[in-house]
């Protein structure tokens, strides 16, 4: 009777009802963001506790102590390039996300251990930066938010929300030099011609545009290129060689099937070169 038992008990378990007993609400759900900065990516895993009625800082969170920002497993943040965050360079990778919240002020630390049980084996020789920032009161947050709320080509502001607090830690990139190591990397027509769009834009190193569009255009001349090339040439006060780039532009897109977008724009920028 009792091997009996043992075997009617064993099936239970592994039955698939079982399986879903077991698959019950977490009550802090994980919950992993990210933000897209220039062509870098800044990715935050972390658990979401609830406030429930409880006084979060300086009780259920204590001020001065290390805190995992989160519940249950460290929280971690992963960089797809090399940012700088509080003026050090920090390699791309995974690290653990942790804070020391403070009154007046807090402490945000990225640890090199990025497989912590919460704050248990944390040690400080493995910081690889720690930034202190000042904490502002904002609206009740019910649950912890981790957000990016700046954004820009260059940098992130990387907000996190509880209670009636919050803070920012700025993320920056060296956008520009990424996008020109990635370019180096993948030579064909149409990333030269991103990459030399890119430099247009920015009005910044037109030479290397120019050999940037020059490459795209050897491997494969067409309508957009070729308007690139012309606004380069413009750029650099060669107006002549714009409209005569310009035209050759305008003559291959009278010929496509769907005429360009930007095709009427392109013939009024020829015209005003006169």
């Amino acid at each position: 009777m009792r091997y009996l038992l043992t075997a009617l008990i064993a099936m239970f378990l592994a039955s698939e009802s079982m399986a879903q007993v077991y698959a019950i609400p977490r009550p802090s759900p994980i919950s992993t963001v990210t933000q897209v900065v220039g062509i870098s990516e800044v990715t935050v895993k972390y658990a979401r506790p609830a406030k429930n009625n409880r006084k979060v800082f300086g009780e259920l969170v204590p001020f001065g102590k290390l805190w995992r920002t989160g519940a249950n497993e460290n929280s971690t943040v992963t960089l797809s390039d090399e940012a700088t965050i509080g003026g050090v360079k920090v390699p791309a990778g995974t690290y653990s996300f942790f804070t020391i919240p403070g009154e007046k002020e807090w402490t945000v630390i990225l640890n090199k251990d990025n497989n912590l049980s919460g704050t248990t084996g944390y040690k400080q020789e493995n910081d690889i930066v720690r930034v202190n920032v000042t904490p502002v009161k904002t609206g009740m947050t019910e649950r912890l938010t981790i957000d990016f709320d700046v954004v820009t080509d260059e940098y992130a502001h990387l907000s996190l929300m509880w209670e009636e607090t919050k803070i920012s830690l700025k993320i920056e990139f060296d956008t520009h030099n990424n996008v020109m190591k990635k370019l180096q990397k993948d030579v064909s027509w149409s990333p030269s011609y991103r990459g030399a769009e890119y430099l247009l834009n920015k009005n910044t190193d037109l030479e290397k545009a120019l050999n940037y569009i020059n490459v795209s255009v050897a491997i494969n001349e067409n309508y957009w290129n070729l308007r690139i090339k012309a606004r380069i040439h413009a750029a650099m006060n060669d107006i002549k060689g714009a409209k005569e780039v310009l035209q050759k532009a305008l003559d291959l897109g009278a010929k496509m099937e769907s005429k360009p977008f930007d095709y009427e724009d392109m013939k009024k920028l020829y015209e005003s070169w006169d």
